[in-house]
């Protein structure tokens, strides 16, 4: 399918997130490797600056018509119901290597995606120049002091529930998320008496191939707050466009609220939360991932 040139040039300009990265990288390999003190401090110094930098509106303007996602073949997002508009968690599944049914969904009008408060990790929000470009498009930390305060709120915020973990578990043509030991976002809504909604983005693992061995010991990296994964598209950093990626807002799930959730409570709520994502995959697998069972860690 041929791509208008806006969106080349808006899959182009991502490629400066990556780029980005990769510089963080380099300048930390240089200090360990070299000794080479004024990186960490440019590397520092870089982090403080861009602590006062909030989400603008003209980026986010800038970015969206570029209309990164006509870069794939499909892209289709699906309300099991009407999410409700205040005081609900939406958790994504899976993570991927981008995240691009969580990140490049979000303004998009007349879905729940339109009033949705994305969270990041502080980890990547800080990361020099990268961090800085997600902060403009509006991403937060999702850190507990930021995380109580929107809840607070009642306002709808969006969570990659599974984290890095999840992202290294990523594997082309498989659908994998990592749940079992996450169970700290079902204590805050719980807290709140926030409603949550599984969602989960058929075609997100499809978009790069992946080096899946070692798998343990990148999973230890990742407690460490370091990146376990190591993938490559036909196009290098580049996602594949030969892809459909069909994002499902599952039915939501209503949350007594409880000052002090006891870890009974927690346990309770997060079985019905992994059940209400189980059940989404049922419903829709069959349709978005035919044959593909759903790999739960």
């Amino acid at each position: 399918m041929a791509k208008s040139f806006k969106v080349l040039l808006g899959t182009f300009f991502f490629q400066f997130w990556i780029l980005f990265m990769g510089l963080a990288g380099y300048m930390v390999y240089r200090l360990i490797v070299y000794r080479e003190t004024w990186n960490i401090v440019l590397f520092i110094v870089t982090m403080i600056l861009q602590i006062k930098y909030v989400k603008s509106e003209l980026f986010i303007k800038f970015q969206l018509w570029f209309q990164m996602m006509e870069w794939f073949d499909k892209r289709e997002i699906v309300e099991v119901e009407k999410p409700k508009k205040s005081n609900s968690m939406f958790c994504f599944h899976p993570h991927g290597i981008y995240s691009m049914g969580m990140v490049h969904n979000l303004y998009t009008k007349n879905t729940f995606f339109e009033n949705l408060v994305v969270l990041s990790s502080r980890f990547a929000l800080s990361i020099p120049f990268s961090g800085l470009l997600l902060t403009l498009f509006g991403l937060q930390g999702v850190h507990p002091e930021n995380l109580t305060k929107l809840l607070k709120k009642g306002s709808n915020v969006g969570i990659m529930v599974g984290g890095f973990e999840e992202a290294t578990l990523t594997k082309y043509g498989e659908n994998r998320v990592y749940i079992k030991e996450r169970k700290g976002f079902i204590k805050y809504a719980l807290r709140y008496g926030t409603t949550i909604y599984p969602v989960f983005t058929f075609g997100e693992n499809n978009m790069f191939y992946t080096y899946n061995g070692f798998q343990s010991l990148r999973l230890w990296l990742n407690k460490f707050k370091l990146i376990g994964t190591i993938y490559w598209s036909r196009f290098l950093t580049v996602p594949e466009p030969h892809t459909e990626m069909i994002t499902v807002c599952g039915k939501g799930i209503e949350l007594p609220k409880i000052e002090n959730p006891s870890k009974e409570d927690v346990d309770k709520y997060h079985q019905i939360y992994i059940q209400g994502l189980k059940e989404l995959y049922d419903t829709y697998g069959p349709k978005y991932a035919p044959k593909v069972p759903l790999q739960i860690f």
